[in-house]
């Protein structure tokens, strides 16, 4: 007995018999298969929902309804019952097929009552989507059984002697019918119900508004009024996506040209919701893993380093309590490290475990893995096409007229109408969890960026992290895509070589051994596939992280005319990059090669071996069945190299993010203590209040991270000090001594290895000025804000205190006037001031001011002091780092620090005495009310600060204060010069050669086939003894064969030569195939390869030699997003899609040739087929372009927003406003969000529709070759061709729109690249190059320059005038934005002047080259700016100089100590290669960090001053470069200056007045105007002149 006789019994399995639907087969694959998926479905839901007494009107008013489902579902759970009883007790055979089809029914059934009982009990009585499409299945299958029963039974006055001769009684026809009537009944219900909801909408939310809205808001803070389209969807428009309908019409119209026309997203897509899931998962896991706490890290560092001994006999214990502080009032700031075992020696206990992947499992795993039976549901019926396309060619094979062909027709329309339904739901719905899993990815990397100190950031670089947020998030989004391909592909092949071995037995081992050997080279492959994306994702990030500080300091660059040295830095590492990437694509290639060919080679070796073993055996249907076989293996074949690719990459990046998430959170707890200390008080004559402000005991911090086995140095030693409240402590030291540190170390971010500290009112934070302000990209009002209510009145006590109402007043916009990144429009000393306005605007208890002081000048100075720190903030706790000690004076306390340790703390002239140049300085009367004196003045300036031009209108001042627009966005299709330029790009010889090999490829696969049809055609009547009547068939085909010899003529030597004569053909034609493909692969990949060259080199070019204005309007987050997210899709994502595109192009273009060359008449069908579907794809692209484009541009601000941040950190934690950051970042993403699920759901849209048209067409075909075989004029090899190709018709046309779609989508970034290539401004070229020894003198002269720097600004420089002397030494003076740095960027050509004229030595400074002239000229800028890399290399970019030029000039700047310190320690920590001992030691090839981080700010600007000196330059350009220096330090160097450049013109621009006292002559700037220029004793001696007043301001 065979299976199906133990399965079926007496029945046949076979889906048609006699033209009558097969009932075995109906029972076991249709019936069970839909009440399977029911079950299913059912089972988890009803799991999943939990039970809650809260019911909505509605769902009250519903429960008749509901009460009536579950009814129908209990009729159907009997009828199931009753028949398997009766069929028991009536029939003699009970065959298994009818007993597991009905036990499957009942159990389904039963699951979805209760299912549906539950859900009336929860918030929502309606049932789920995957639901209602597995029901919607069932009742497909009870109209198909209900045809079935009656077709099979023939009726009681038709049947012989009464009996039930073929199907299994009347019980089962009965019952039948009633499962069917049930299945009526219930759809009627389930529209009743939609129909009731959707007029109740209304009346829920008025009705329901009390209980619903709370919930929402709670769930949902960002909660949008519209709802998502989706969710109000009935069945049958999720099905066919109606509900993207106005979406899609929005984008025919035009109207997507705002993210704010995007549908919102569902409730369980929003950034809000999932950052609230996900974060639970990820702290549950992480409390699971164990985490070293910052109090064992001490430990450590007390066994690792040995030099340090505890100098006092106190003992001091680390504290462990964590219940002191309350974080609840600064949520996700920092969260609390479970500790968990651990063994003293540093060895852990236990290993890391994979944290982000196990939370990401827990929180959608159960939304994403069962999305696998819709695909294995999918795959099931995909193979229904081969099967009944078997039975239709052997039908026309047999030449019998019967109407059983149309069922067979019927059955492949049936089939892939449900493949495609299934196919399409599956796509989206893993489309969806892609959106989840990729906001639940981003938020936890911002999130964890907000949670770890600057110790342990430093681990990776800005341009790494950026890069998790962009290119490895999407690489673990492809997870999503690739997981269900990873086990489907292979269950595919396994299915399709079953059905092989049906049709050609075991000959399809022959190809299957080919299959099976080229698996070990597969393996190969991934894993060096692999290997190479690491590696390129680590030299992307390496030049990602380059080109960010080139962006940050591209003034400096443009200035020292650098341009060429980091153009050839980031092409080395371009190259780099570009090595791996090569590796790739070429192992892509053979990929493409390999697994292309496969399936051609296999069909030769499997049609070979059956031919030789079963001779005169190969027909039509077995061979056309194969064929088809064989190309639904080509997609799986092909695709799973990209899968195993896809899969592998996304592990390398999980992996990479892991590393970041594995960062331990700042602990608060571990790091402060709960109870003040009390021991070491600075003032002791200050009466102490219940707790210090401030209490630190034997401090020890460090500035480096815990590795083992090697040294830590620490940047403070032995602190201990105890701050009073409302005390002002002054804190002086020299460049490097640790003033900054101590700073950091109280708001948390160094690394604690001994002692303690405990701040009072921890979780308020504290007011922090840092030494580099950070301003936001925002307008002036919103960076002091930040974040907090306006009030008028306080906010204009801050501007008037912080000295800002001239600044504001001289502004566009006054304070809604937008500065750039990083404040890049406003002058140093306008970015300290609204920093400190920031601060200020507060009103924290604790201010820590990091020398704010140091960018202004002496009078905005003096009136900061008085009128700020010692007015509006009086009664604060403030701790004041500055140089200018002439202030410190009014101080409760100097704390003097030197090399990490407090040499000297008391009263101000105890420390102050000790200190060099210290005068002392007077200060303003403040009464005891703290800002009484200024305040009534204040209120006076509130007109003043908000509206400088009476009567205009507010709307426009914010329109005038614009600086950043937003982003370009083209409209419309992608347009052609876009396409050529990527054409030119690839190179015209090589783009056609790519062309012209994917060409032959095709012809070459479908001659091979055709030739396979004519084979079997002519082979299948060699019977026949007449020559003729082949020649008659085959004529048509080929008109070369009719002269060929006679074919079938019984002798066995001619039929052996035909065999081979056919197979010899048909071997060299899969050979040329073979080498077609192998062309076309590495030809694509070399030519991809050369597009993705030249596009970043130009990219490239036009951004280093883009004019400074650029840079002042776009953000750095936009050049970042072209050179990280573009250049990327242009590199890889590009090339692959536009690959997919090509190959499915050319193959529908052969499909369409075959099928009308087999079947002609299919021509009438494709006309309107094509029209529609030409339609179709245009009604598509319009939305998907924009949808792109949008995201694209709503992707940026993700990127500069994080940028910014990471720059911020520190301020960000002390402020306690990361909790709002983290909000900003939500909404940004959401936004983002929306443009990525609406081309999800628009691309299913489209899909959906295109698959329609698909089995249209493959319906076209079956009907008419069933049509022609009733007329007799059909060639059954020529059908069975037509229909193998249209089987895969769907997959092809849905294909080729969504490719080409996807590939204009991907276009969008070489259309944002051509932007900048061919539209981005260029500075001017000259091509005058400076005669050499110019300039001899250094005589610089302005005439009547102006300078405006854009449209509707005020003039920086107004006809400016003046004239230097051969050698002198000029300095410069004036207010703050006076146009004292605007004349230095006039000077080197950094801005085009708008009048005037410029000369040096007589030589007019705008008839030379931008590089010629800034190559002779030497600049040390305001900003001290450095990048990643050693200290030689920051000195000389060019490696020119020698290593005793280097620290000749190091020596020079007092920097000499400090840098062969590095080396030492760097040398005994094994952080430097050992080269050279010498170099080594000093220091000169120690990585100074990203942008000097290793570095105090002084230090960084002594570098550049030592940069300056190398070049030895007539005519050098200072700018506050000591405004962070000592005093003692700032003397040295006006010493050093004097002697190195005593045969040059030194301009100097000073905020501190006794730097430029001894210059031959000073220049006095107001307002852009010279106000006077003389030498300083002569200007001195006039007391009402300018320069006085500032000097008797500045009280020196």
């Amino acid at each position: 007995m065979t299976w199906q006789q133990s399965l079926c019994g007496k029945h046949s399995f076979k889906p048609w018999n006699d033209a009558k639907p097969g009932l075995c087969f109906n029972q076991v694959v249709v019936c069970s298969t839909t009440n399977i998926f029911l079950a299913v479905a059912s089972a988890f839901y009803a799991g999943k929902r939990r039970k809650s007494p809260q019911r909505s009107l509605h769902e009250r008013r519903a429960s008749i309804v509901t009460y009536l489902k579950v009814f129908l579902c209990a009729a159907m759970t009997l009828s199931y019952v009753v028949e398997e009883v009766v069929s028991g007790i009536v029939n003699d055979e009970h065959p298994p097929a009818l007993w597991f089809g009905l036990a499957t029914g009942g159990l389904a059934w039963f699951l979805h009552a209760f299912l549906i009982r539950k859900s009336f009990f929860s918030l929502t009585i309606r049932e789920p989507f995957p639901v209602l499409l597995a029901w919607f299945f069932t009742l497909l299958s009870s109209a198909y059984q209900l045809f079935s029963a009656l077709e099979e039974e023939p009726w009681p006055g038709d049947r012989p002697s009464g009996e039930w001769v073929h199907g299994y009684g009347m019980q089962h026809v009965v019952g039948v019918i009633v499962r069917f009537s049930i299945q009526v009944i219930y759809l009627v219900t389930l529209i009743i119900f939609s129909l009731k909801r959707k007029r109740s909408i209304l009346h829920i939310q008025e009705s329901d508004e009390e209980v619903r809205r709370p919930l929402l808001r709670q769930l949902d803070p960002m909660h949008e009024e519209e709802k998502n389209l989706e969710e109000n969807a009935s069945l049958f428009s999720r099905l066919f996506f109606y509900w993207v309908g106005s979406l899609m019409a929005d984008g025919s119209k035009g109207n997507l040209d705002r993210p704010e026309k995007l549908m919102s997203l569902p409730s369980d897509v929003k950034t809000s919701s999932i950052r609230t899931r996900f974060g639970e998962q990820l702290r549950r896991v992480t409390k699971e893993n164990f985490l070293v706490e910052d109090g064992d890290e001490a430990e450590e560092e007390k066994e690792i380093d040995d030099l340090y001994q505890l100098k006092s006999t106190l003992s001091v214990s680390q504290s462990r309590s964590s219940s002191a502080i309350d974080f609840a009032s600064s949520p996700n700031l920092f969260s609390d490290a479970k500790k968990g075992e651990e063994v003293r020696n540093g060895r852990q206990s236990k290993t890391r475990r994979r944290t982000l992947l196990t939370a990401l499992n827990r929180t959608f795993g159960w939304s994403y893995y069962p999305l696998g039976l819709l695909k294995l549901f999918a795959d099931l019926l995909a193979f229904a096409g081969p099967f009944l396309l078997n039975e239709l060619v052997k039908l026309i094979e047999e030449k019998k007229r019967s109407s059983e062909g149309y069922y067979y027709a019927l059955g492949l329309v049936l089939a892939t109408f449900l493949s495609s339904i299934l196919q399409a739901q599956f796509t989206y719905l893993v489309n969806r969890v892609s959106v989840q899993v990729k906001g639940a990815v981003i938020t936890s990397i911002y999130q964890k960026a907000l949670s770890v100190n600057m110790v342990r950031l430093q681990k990776f670089s800005t341009g790494e992290i950026v890069n998790f947020m962009s290119t490895d998030t999407d690489r673990i989004v492809n997870f999503c895509q690739s997981f269900h391909q990873f086990w489907s592909l292979p269950f595919q092949v396994a299915i399709a070589l079953y059905l092989l071995y049906q049709q050609v037995h075991l000959a399809f081992l022959a190809g299957l051994g080919l299959a099976l050997l080229l698996i070990p080279v597969n393996r190969w492959v991934a894993v060096k596939i692999g290997h190479l994306s690491k590696e390129m994702m680590s030299q992307k990030d390496a030049r990602v992280k380059v080109m960010s500080e080139l962006l940050a300091g591209i003034r400096v660059i443009k200035y020292y005319a650098w341009e060429k040295c980091f153009k050839a830095k980031i092409l080395s590492l371009r190259d780099l990059e570009l090595k791996s990437l090569k590796g790739r694509k070429y192992l892509d290639a053979l990929c493409v090669y390999f697994w292309a060919t496969t399936p051609v080679l296999m069909s030769i070796l499997t049609f070979l071996t059956f031919s030789l073993v079963h001779k005169g055996q190969l027909t039509a249907a077995r061979v056309f069945t194969s064929v088809a076989l064989f190309n639904m293996l080509i997609s799986p074949l092909n695709a799973f190299p990209w899968v195993i690719n896809g899969l592998v990459e996304a592990w390398v990046s999980l992996k990479r993010v892991q590393e970041f998430m594995w960062l331990h959170d700042v602990n608060l707890a571990a790091y402060y203590c709960d109870e003040p200390l009390r021991l070491f008080p600075l003032d002791s004559l200050t009466p102490e209040s219940d707790d210090p402000a401030i209490d630190i005991s034997l401090g020890r911090f460090s500035w480096q991270q815990l590795e083992r086995g090697k040294k830590t140095q620490a940047a403070l030693k032995d602190i201990s000090l105890t701050i009073q409240p409302g005390q002002l402590i002054g804190i002086c030291g020299r460049v490097g001594a640790g003033k900054s540190s101590l700073l950091a170390a109280i708001i948390g971010e160094m690394r604690k290895t001994n002692g303690k500290i405990f701040v009072n009112n921890l979780p308020e934070g504290f007011a922090y000025a840092a030494q580099e302000a950070w301003i936001q990209h925002a307008t002036v009002r919103d960076n002091i804000l930040f974040g907090m209510a306006f009030d008028e009145e306080k906010y204009s006590r801050v501007i008037e205190g912080c000295a800002l109402q001239e600044d504001l007043a001289i502004l566009p916009a006054g304070d809604l006037t937008e500065v750039g990144e990083n404040g890049v429009t406003l002058s140093g000393g306008q970015k300290a001031r609204v920093a400190l306005a920031r601060a200020v605007y507060q009103d924290k208890s604790i201010y820590l001011l990091d020398d704010p002081l140091a960018a202004v000048d002496a009078n905005v100075g003096a009136h900061l002091f008085n009128q700020c720190i010692l007015g509006l903030l009086r009664g604060k706790t403030r701790l004041l780092c500055t140089h200018h000690t002439q202030f410190l004076s009014a101080a409760d306390v100097v704390i003097a620090i030197e090399k990490g340790r407090i040499a000297m703390a008391g009263r101000p002239e105890e420390v102050l005495s000790e200190q060099v140049g210290f005068r002392p300085a007077k200060t303003a009367q403040v009464d005891e009310s703290g800002s009484r004196l200024y305040e009534d003045k204040a209120k006076d300036n509130v007109t003043k600060v908000h509206s400088q031009k009476d009567g205009e209108d507010a709307e426009i001042r914010h329109e005038k204060g614009i600086l950043v627009k937003e982003e370009e966005k083209e409209v419309g299709a992608v347009a052609l010069h876009v396409y050529k330029s990527y054409w030119l790009a690839i190179g015209n010889c090589l783009a056609t050669a790519i062309l012209i090999s994917m060409f032959l490829m095709q012809a070459s696969r479908n001659v091979n086939d055709w030739w396979l049809s004519y084979w079997v055609t002519a082979t299948s009547h060699a019977s026949n003894s007449s020559l003729h009547s082949v020649d008659l068939l085959v004529v048509s085909n080929s008109w070369w064969y009719s002269n060929r010899p006679s074919i079938g003529t019984g002798n066995a030597n001619e039929t052996e030569r035909t065999l081979a004569f056919y197979l010899g053909v048909y071997g060299a034609l899969a050979g040329a195939n073979s080498i077609f493909t192998l062309f076309r692969a590495f030809l694509y990949a070399y030519g991809g390869i050369c597009a993705a060259t030249s596009i970043h080199r130009q990219l490239l070019l036009k951004i280093l030699y883009a004019p400074v204005a650029f840079f002042d309007i776009t953000p750095i987050g936009r050049i970042i997003n072209r050179f990280s997210s573009d250049v990327y899709a242009i590199d890889d994502s590009l090339p692959f899609m536009l690959n997919i595109l090509l190959a499915q192009l050319f193959g529908v273009l052969g499909t369409i040739a075959i099928t009308c060359y087999g079947l002609p008449w299919f021509a009438l069908a494709l006309l309107p087929l094509g029209i529609i579907y030409y339609f179709i794809q245009r009604y598509y692209r319009r939305t998907s372009r924009e949808l792109k484009r949008l995201s694209s541009v709503t992707r940026s601000p993700i990127y500069a927003h994080f940028s910014e941040s990471l720059t911020g950190l520190e301020s960000i934690r002390a402020y306690r406003q990361t909790e709002r950051f983290a909000k900003e970042n939500e909404e940004k993403l959401d936004v983002n969000q929306k443009a990525n699920f609406g081309e999800y759901a628009a691309s299913q849209w489209l899909s959906i529709r295109l698959q329609m048209l698909g089995v249209t067409m493959v319906g076209a075909v079956a009907f008419i070759a069933v049509l022609e075989h009733q007329y007799g004029t059909v060639n059954p090899g020529l059908v069975g061709l037509a229909l193998s190709y249209a089987l895969s018709v769907t997959a092809l046309l849905s294909g080729v729109v969504t490719s080409f779609t996807e590939t204009e989508k991907l276009m969008v970034s070489v259309e944002r690249a051509e932007q900048y290539i061919s539209g981005l401004p260029k500075e001017p070229e000259r091509m005058t190059n400076a005669l050499p020894g110019w300039p001899s003198h250094g005589v610089v002269t302005f005439r009547k320059v102006t300078l405006i720097y854009r449209e509707g600004l005020p003039p920086a420089l107004n006809e400016l005038t003046f004239q230097t002397r051969p050698y002198e030494k000029v300095g410069i003076v004036g207010r703050t934005g006076a146009g004292k740095s605007s004349l230095f960027s006039c000077l080197f050509q950094m801005t085009e002047i708008s009048s005037g004229e410029i000369l040096i030595d007589g030589i007019d400074v705008s008839s030379i080259s931008q590089q010629s002239l800034r190559s002779r000229l030497a600049v040390i800028p305001q900003d001290p700016f450095l990048f990643s890399g050693t200290i030689r290399q920051n000195l000389d970019p060019s490696s020119k100089a020698r290593d005793a030029e280097l620290r000749f000039v190091l020596a020079k700047c007092h920097l000499l100590d400090a840098v062969d310190a590095l080396g030492l320690f760097g040398l005994s920590s094994g952080l430097v290669l050992r080269r050279k001992v010498h170099l080594c030691v000093g220091g000169l090839d120690v990585d100074i960090g990203e942008r000097g981080r290793q570095f105090s700010v002084g230090e960084r600007q002594l570098l550049c001053l030592a940069r300056a000196m190398l070049t030895q330059t007539k005519v050098l350009c200072i700018d506050e470069a000591t405004a962070s220096v000592d005093k003692q330090t700032d003397s040295w160097l006006q010493q050093a200056i004097r002697q190195e450049f005593a045969y040059s013109t030194v301009l100097t621009i000073a905020h501190r007045i006794e730097t430029i006292l001894d210059s031959d002559r000073v220049l006095v700037m107001d307002r852009g105007h010279v106000a006077e220029f003389a030498k300083p004793d002569l200007l001195l001696s006039d007391p009402n002149s300018l320069f006085s007043q500032l000097v008797n301001s500045s009280e020196i």
